[in-house]
């Protein structure tokens, strides 16, 4: 519907380099600097300067590229409407990551198709939901349908509606080498006088703990903006303990997870558009079908909601 080489333009505009726009559309460098530059010569227009360091939109580039977006915007808009309008949206895309695996959606696939057959699924890789840059939560819909994940509302505010589908504890990692390794369990007082390295917005009830952490006084919590192998490998060089809770606990070999009685729990959410498509739709109400059949504890009790109030799906 609009020249696919804006998407390369604008990505690279976004990220400041090719090799990040490559890898965020999954192409290669090489494919998509030839986009980009057979764009420049085929309307005579340099977008970008090049450096070392990576490119810098020019002035008729950023021209462009406001436009493009709103171009792919649009384009992207219609198509979700004329899908609906035929009740097809295709395969129902879940992003998923190291840091967000999804894995109780994924055990749930069989009992969705047998409610919904004509539905189809597909498993598609996110980068990092906290780097703002990606801003995959604000666009679900576009590359990826749906999301399981903790919710943040000063990250993600009202730009999506979310099911929650089971709670996870809190853990504390801890490096191999640490006194707290092999306790079975950890208290607030366990903590005493150690570094805890805990993610700022991570999710609303992690911002919660870190209150009452902070409350407390006895541990020294140290912000952090990032979620990755770099916060793990800094902490282990340091002793520092890390905040962790559901998928986010034991990635990392040097270090273990271990069970923190902090009196409160995350919930996981599955996070849908705004303006689902039909195919999304089913996907999501056969979900609400599952969890409330399961019932197993409190945890699988469904609650569906927008960040501004709860919505009823029946």
């Amino acid at each position: 519907m609009y020249d696919r080489r804006l998407e390369a333009i604008a990505a690279a505009a976004e990220l400041g380099s090719f090799s990040r726009a490559a890898a965020k559309l999954r192409v290669s460098t090489p494919a998509l600097v030839k986009q980009v530059s057979r764009f420049e010569a085929e309307f005579g227009i340099t977008l970008f300067e090049r450096s070392h360091s990576g490119v810098k939109v020019t002035p008729a580039g950023a021209l462009l590229v406001d436009d493009a977006r709103s171009i792919m915007r649009q384009s992207e808009d219609a198509l979700r409407r004329a899908r609906r309008a035929a009740g097809d949206g295709g395969a129902v895309r879940l992003g998923v990551s190291m840091m967000c695996p999804g894995r109780q959606t994924l055990s749930m696939w069989t009992g969705v198709h047998e409610l919904e057959p004509s539905l189809r699924f597909e498993i598609v890789p996110v980068n990092d939901l906290y780097d703002e840059r990606e801003s995959v939560m604000r666009s679900l819909g576009r590359e990826v349908d749906v999301v399981q994940s903790s919710f943040s509302t000063p990250r993600w505010g009202d730009a999506c509606q979310k099911l929650r589908i089971v709670t996870v504890p809190f853990y504390i990692d801890v490096p191999r080498t640490s006194r707290l390794a092999r306790k079975t369990r950890i208290t607030v007082a366990d903590l005493e006088g150690m570094r805890l390295r805990v993610l700022r917005h991570g999710n609303d009830a992690m911002d919660s703990l870190r209150i009452d952490l902070l409350a407390d006084g006895g541990v020294d919590v140290i912000d952090v903006d990032s979620f990755d192998f770099a916060l793990f490998n800094e902490a282990e060089e340091k002793g520092d303990a890390v905040l962790t809770c559901g998928a986010w606990s034991g990635v990392h070999p040097a270090f273990v997870g271990v069970p923190f009685l902090c009196g409160r729990e995350v919930p996981v959410y599955l996070h849908y558009p705004l303006e689902p498509t039909l195919q999304v739709q089913k996907f999501v109400n056969a979900m609400v079908q599952l969890l409330n059949s399961y019932r197993v504890d409190d945890s699988l009790i469904p609650v569906l909601e927008k960040s501004s109030g709860r919505v009823d799906l029946t």
